[in-house]
């Protein structure tokens, strides 16, 4: 074990830790500096050579996190999201209560997929607009969008980068999450539904007849479609990319060769230079750097060091091991963004299911803690900071900060029992 270099590795992620979880200043700049740093000591300071450091960073993810983006884009750009979000709208007929749960059920099924903050940026706008309409206010709409993204992120590994690291970590495939996420899922989804409904919308106004009608005499899925061939073209790869995941191909793999296939369908009339200011070449390059710096540290011997600790402390009891992974992830991921609390606890959880414990229950309650957490501070997740920062925009009069976290930090608290009672089951049962 090499103290020094552990000590300026944890150092230093604290830094980065601190700079990233703000929004005043730029956190870019810190994490070249933090990156060069460790890069530059372990090189002259340690025994460790450049092909060690290039193998702690995880180059399937950022392939995947590069790939989904292009993907991302010219599912954007060809309006299939809208078009999907519309129709679900206009089913609802101008049903309050039914387009709560259409929005629900379409973010928390949806984000099993799609990048959260993309989904967001399409739904909000289409939220407000709806709810303009039928002269009914937005706010609990919005709120329910960004507390089930939070729920439906645990559903496959391809939801976030965070269940993509961990499954890679763990091997655990489309297969594996559905199995041993799906029905927590459900049970998490139609309890918070249900509550929501209940104690919130139920009290609220209702829309009168004339705007249901107005509602939809303007909704019209098909005026969003630009070109027919384009779209159906995008739905088809997408669907194909996503039937290869699950079947059990590689992620990054599928992802690069679907992005691959894009440009040169669309080469006519976009080329890679157009939307390369689309591609955010920062977050790749911080996870590289996070690699890095988690990764050391399990190679010096910290990882290692605390897993041995725990074993010790909790005398081999899955059902504490359980509770501890649980509130840790939850407690962190509640305070810091939820992907860098993956990469710097993974090779902890990873050296602690190495001890010999049973590894799914504790693999459970690490994806449920990293993404269900954040609905207990807004500033823990990014998708809740967007949706305040849009409802300020619109003048959204019953969405603010003290109204998302009174309710979000209620419903994580419930989430939190919730996934504590399914482990502790699955453990009893299977382990």
């Amino acid at each position: 074990m090499n103290l020094p270099a552990i000590l300026l590795i944890l150092v230093l992620f604290a830094i980065l830790m601190a700079f990233f979880s703000q929004s005043k200043f730029d956190y870019f700049p810190i994490a070249l500096i933090i990156g060069a740093i460790v890069v530059v000591s372990m090189l002259t300071l340690t025994n460790v050579g450049k092909e060690e450091i290039l193998g702690f960073i995880n180059f399937n993810t950022l392939i995947f996190i590069f790939a989904m983006q292009i993907i991302i884009y010219f599912a954007t750009d060809n309006r299939v999201l809208e078009y999907i979000a519309i129709k679900s709208i206009h089913i609802t007929k101008g049903n309050n209560r039914l387009f709560f749960y259409m929005i629900c059920m379409f973010t928390g099924i949806m984000v099993a997929f799609i990048e959260d903050l993309t989904l967001s940026l399409i739904l909000i706008p289409l939220i407000y607009r709806t709810c303009r309409v039928l002269e009914i206010p937005a706010g609990t709409y919005m709120m329910g969008m960004t507390i089930t993204i939070n729920i439906g992120a645990i559903l496959t590994p391809i939801s976030s980068l965070k269940n993509l690291i961990i499954g890679q970590e763990f091997g655990w495939g489309f297969g594996q999450y559905l199995a041993n996420m799906g029905i927590l899922f459900i049970i998490t989804f139609i309890s918070t539904i249900f509550l929501m409904d209940r104690f919130i919308l139920k009290k609220e106004e209702k829309p009168t007849e004339k705007n249901k009608k107005i509602l939809l005499s303007m909704l019209d899925p098909g005026i969003v479609i630009e070109n027919k061939k384009y779209f159906l073209v995008t739905i088809i790869i997408i669907l194909t990319t996503f039937a290869f995941m699950l079947l059990g191909f590689e992620p990054a793999l599928v992802a690069i060769i679907s992005a691959a296939i894009f440009l040169l369908i669309h080469s006519k009339k976009t080329k890679f230079s157009d939307l390369i200011n689309d591609i955010e070449w920062r977050i790749i390059i911080l996870f590289a750097i996070l690699f890095i710096l988690s990764n050391s540290l399990s190679y010096f011997g910290f990882s290692e060091l605390i897993s041995t600790g725990l074993v010790n402390l909790l005398n081999y009891n899955i059902y504490f091991a359980v509770l501890l992974t649980l509130s840790l992830s939850s407690f962190l991921s509640a305070f810091l963004a939820g992907t860098p609390v993956t990469i710097i606890l993974l090779p902890i959880i990873s050296a602690f299911i190495g001890e010999g414990f049973f590894p799914n229950p504790i693999i459970i309650a690490f994806i449920s803690g990293v993404n269900m957490a954040g609905n207990f501070l807004p500033q823990g997740s990014a998708c809740d900071l967007l949706t305040l920062s849009l409802a300020k925009k619109y003048k959204v009069a019953n969405l603010d900060y003290k109204r998302l976290l009174k309710n979000g930090a209620f419903f994580a608290m419930i989430h939190f029992f919730i996934i504590l009672g399914y482990t502790m089951i699955y453990t009893l049962i299977l382990s």
